[in-house]
């Protein structure tokens, strides 16, 4: 399927359904970025906070299937109705199984360590960097193609249909409360970020 050089319907200019998805990007990419120092930690040879990485597959586990994937699913379906040559573009429902499956299989691995199993580190550094990097291929696939191709094809009434069709979830961790099991991820991921934001400083100085 080539690439439609169309512009964007007039009337679905970054309608709120896609700023929320993005900003829901926007939040999987800060904890993908803390995970990654954390995995370089590992890689050279210095123990991270294990809880920590635990409480982050526990996140992806739980609230991409729950709060956010309906939302892309929701907008994928309208969008093959519209244009039934948009399943040329992907397979999203593969794509969302793949991660659930490759964020599994990362937490099962963190969660050997709890009951005191021999893991090599290899293997959590390879489990934890297949996901990251997934992850952020395919967040980069859907905002390349998958949602300029729904600005292109839908109407502001499109719209309207696909955040019917979706039932409001809230995020455990960057909703207004953050959920007591994901405490340690919000207070440790200020902290990072605050690292950086004071590294940054330094060298701009």
């Amino acid at each position: 399927m080539t690439a439609d050089p169309s512009p964007v319907h007039p009337q679905a200019a970054m309608p709120g359904m896609l700023r929320v998805l993005k900003e829901e990007h926007r939040n999987a990419r800060r904890l993908l970025g803390m995970l990654d120092h954390n995995v370089g930690l590992l890689a050279n040879g210095v123990d991270p906070d294990y809880e920590l990485l635990l409480a982050v597959s526990g996140w992806f586990c739980e609230y991409p299937d729950r709060c956010h994937h309906p939302k892309e699913d929701a907008l994928f379906h309208h969008l093959r109705e519209k244009d039934p040559l948009a399943s040329a573009v992907c397979d999203l429902a593969r794509e969302h199984r793949d991660a659930r499956a490759r964020v599994g299989r990362f937490r099962d691995t963190i969660q050997a360590l709890f009951r005191e199993a021999v893991v090599p580190r290899e293997k959590i550094v390879g489990a934890a960097r297949s996901f990251i990097d997934a992850e952020r291929e395919h967040m980069k696939m859907e905002e390349d193609v998958l949602f300029p191709l729904a600005m292109r094809t839908f109407d502001e009434g499109d719209w309207h249909k696909v955040e019917a069709a979706i039932d409001a979830a809230r995020d455990p961790l960057f909703g207004v409360t953050v959920e007591e099991d994901f405490r340690l991820v919000h207070e440790a991921l200020l902290a990072f970020e605050g690292t950086l934001l004071r590294q940054t400083l330094v060298v701009t100085l």
